[in-house]
């Protein structure tokens, strides 16, 4: 069976869920629930089980890994390296750290996982286990695979551990499941926009009044350089973010839609955008883009590109467009400098924006629109001028503020979506 196939397969058995499934499998992870296990062994099942898939021949991660590609038209280049800038903050060493100071309690969390990065969710997943929860974790019918395989080889790794998650896949459709889901669990956690999070808090509000749900809704984010001269060494500085954009075709919260230039020279941004436009087309060569993309993803890239070309055609001095693949490829890169622009969310898909800034205060004003939806930034700049982008990175909500190239990878105790999952983690009864 080929990853369309698996995928599909899985989309017909969540067909036919009914809330019977949900709750008879939320009381078999309560029974689990009713032996205690220690913290240090929780943490040593996870250590094992993400250590053997952080090994790129592990079997379980391989046929993922095949049937993911397979399913989304994504390379496995990328998604292997992708897969290894999730894993790398779950080692050993931090599992245990963090297990030394988590909070117990005994409680059924269900979470709804997201749908456009393969393994996303993976922080919230070790951490709630950590700290002693049981989790009934809803897969997206976009991607059911890698959350099954991974379960699976946590229960390899301890059985009584493993016996504290199940994963199940209905589609959003099968109200009844989502309701049971509801019902069945103390509290929900969901990804998604925030037209998939109404929706869900609307179904399971219905049957359960006193219904708690943490919901991540939609976040950005980007890059910052600063400082009067980041030219040397730009290459590699363009090489990292270039990375940063392709991990996971630029799906995620984590994934940078604009890069953010301190310059007062325009010619020196434009610099700057062609060594990222030249970055790409050396990530592509290594990490292939999707081989197809649909028809509303193909379409954002190409709304973004033209109205790029039709601003130069205009006479708009401050626009430039830079493309990998020309017209028959949308999908492979795209780099709009455009000189004033504010924040601008990206189609995703290797498709970024670069602008300049000239100050601190106009950095602050032309990113402020987004306050409070902003996840992570990466931040390039010299110690002399540090402080002052990364006080109004942290100021408009920004919960991870890492060096370029390491955006997928934030640490075990991230603060996602503002710390709503782990402040609940933190403090329930």
């Amino acid at each position: 069976m080929n990853g369309a196939e698996e995928t599909a397969s899985a989309a017909r058995r969540g067909a036919t869920l009914d809330g019977r499934d949900i709750e008879a499998r939320a009381a078999e992870v309560r029974g689990a629930l009713r032996s205690p296990l220690a913290p240090a062994r929780i943490a040593s099942a996870l250590a094992a089980a993400l250590d053997a898939w952080r090994e790129r021949d592990f079997a379980p991660r391989r046929r993922a890994i095949a049937a993911i590609a397979q399913a989304r038209g994504w390379s496995e280049a990328l998604l292997d390296e992708s897969f290894d800038a999730l894993l790398a903050p779950f080692d050993a060493e931090s599992i245990r750290d963090f297990a030394r100071t988590a909070p117990a309690a005994n409680e059924l969390v269900g979470v709804v996982m997201p749908g456009n990065v393969p393994g996303a969710g993976m922080h919230e997943v070790v951490a709630a286990l950590l700290c002693g929860r049981g989790l009934i974790l809803k897969t997206a019918s976009a991607e059911p695979l890698a959350f099954a395989a991974f379960a699976e080889t946590l229960r390899e790794a301890d059985a009584a551990v493993g016996e504290r998650i199940a994963v199940m896949n209905w589609s959003r459709e099968n109200h009844a499941a989502s309701a049971a889901l509801g019902r069945a669990c103390d509290w929900i956690a969901a990804f998604g926009d925030d037209f998939t999070l109404a929706d869900l808090s609307r179904i399971i509000s219905a049957v359960k009044t006193s219904r708690t749900l943490a919901g991540f809704g939609a976040r950005y984010s980007g890059v910052v350089v600063a400082g009067p001269d980041w030219t040397t060494g730009g290459d590699e500085l363009a090489g990292a973010i270039a990375r940063d954009v392709v991990l996971f075709e630029q799906q995620g919260c984590l994934s940078p839609h604009q890069v953010m230039i301190e310059a007062n020279d325009a010619a020196a941004a434009r610099d700057f955008a062609r060594r990222l436009a030249a970055a790409l087309e050396r990530q592509a060569a290594r990490t292939p883009p999707p081989s197809r993309l649909d028809l509303e993803a193909a379409a954002a890239v190409r709304r973004m590109r033209e109205s790029a070309r039709w601003r130069m055609l205009g006479g708009d001095a401050g626009v430039e467009l830079f493309e990998g693949g020309g017209w028959g490829e949308p999908h492979r890169w795209t780099v709009v400098l455009d000189d004033r622009a504010e924040f601008t969310p990206s189609p995703g898909f290797r498709a970024l924006t670069v602008a300049r800034y000239a100050n601190d205060n106009e950095l602050h004003d032309r990113l402020s629109r987004f306050s409070g939806r902003f996840e992570a930034f990466a931040l390039a700049a010299p110690p002399a001028r540090w402080n002052g982008p990364h006080y109004i990175l942290k100021r408009l909500g920004a919960t991870y503020i890492c060096k370029p190239g390491a955006m997928q990878s934030p640490p075990l105790d991230w603060r996602h979506g503002g710390g709503v999952f782990l402040e609940r983690l933190r403090t329930s009864p």
